[in-house]
């Protein structure tokens, strides 16, 4: 068996450079290209090691450790031990994620199975083999591509989840508790009371309201169900003019609910005077939550 020390060094510099521009770009952190260079250019070195019998210690697990960690040093520095230990720890989840991924498509692309005695037997062409280095090459970047788009997927979530809380409205003696999204560019209010607007769709609420009162805000024809409302939900029922993304001139139907409250850590607190707007759609298209809450609305925006 023939092995190629420079193309076992440049595979290994790739990989391990672009392992390090994925690391950064999830801690969101700038790196220079010469710092990221340097650590990939380690991981190289430390790659070919083994070529060499005096070596062999290098593939000992603190050695596998020891530089792994001069390898985040070297490209990130040492600003602070709490910064440090989370970017060892994501160059070793991202490290893991695509190993593991590869692994994964590796076996399912090369691997075969039987069944003999009921148990399940499997085998592949393995690793050191030239196809396998050459697909090693070729899925890298697609499993690389991948594990990036779901780590920036999964930060949106997370940064979106910081901006959702409980909110409960009350309607008579009918108390509905949905997610609101705390949207800090919602200003919509009322004109004439200048009473903030918050947004909830309309199926979540739809059990504790008149029919008329559904179908106006589905087919936003004021006229025809207006005078189908009873005497309380005219009183209740507010036409808020609003301006959308692609029309002006629209009109949104608010509630004036009997109480708003937000969960606020572990209590509830009072939101104070607001309207409940009906939106007939989604507002998020996974369900996160089903409400948006005016910024006003939240007991410190006074």
């Amino acid at each position: 068996m023939v092995i190629y020390a420079d193309m076992v060094f440049l595979l290994n510099l790739f990989i391990d450079f672009t392992l390090l521009l994925l690391t950064s770009a999830i801690r969101r952190q700038r790196v220079p290209f010469w710092r990221m260079s340097c650590g990939a250019l380690l991981g190289a070195v430390y790659s070919i090691l083994h070529l060499w019998p005096q070596f062999a210690f290098t593939y000992t697990f603190p050695a596998k450790v020891l530089f792994s960690i001069l390898m985040v040093g070297v490209t990130f520095g040492y600003p602070t031990p709490v910064a440090f230990v989370r970017s060892l720890g994501v160059f070793y989840t991202t490290s893991f994620v695509i190993g593991g991924g590869m692994f994964a498509l590796h076996y399912v692309m090369t691997g075969e199975g039987t069944v003999a005695g009921g148990i399940f037997l499997s085998q592949s062409t393995g690793w050191g083999s030239p196809v396998s280095w050459l697909f090693v090459l070729v899925s890298f970047p697609f499993v690389w591509l991948y594990a990036r788009v779901s780590f920036r997927s999964l930060q949106h979530r997370q940064a979106i989840h910081s901006y959702l809380t409980p909110v409960a409205i009350w309607i008579g003696e009918h108390r509905l508790e949905c997610v609101g999204l705390i949207d800090t560019g919602n200003q919509l209010r009322d004109p004439i009371s200048r009473a903030p607007v918050m947004m909830v769709e309309l199926e979540r609420i739809q059990t504790y309201l008149p029919e008329a009162l559904t179908e106006m805000v589905r087919t936003k024809a004021w006229h025809q169900h207006w005078d189908r409302l009873t005497a309380e939900w005219v009183t209740r029922v507010r036409l808020v003019p609003f301006r959308g993304v692609t029309a002006e001139g629209e009109m949104m139907v608010t509630l004036k609910p009997d109480r708003v409250e937000i969960r606020q850590q572990q209590d509830w607190v009072a939101a104070g005077k607001v309207l409940v707007g009906l939106d007939p759609g989604r507002l998020s298209s996974d369900g996160t939550y089903h409400a948006i809450i005016h910024p006003s609305c939240l007991p410190q925006a006074g």
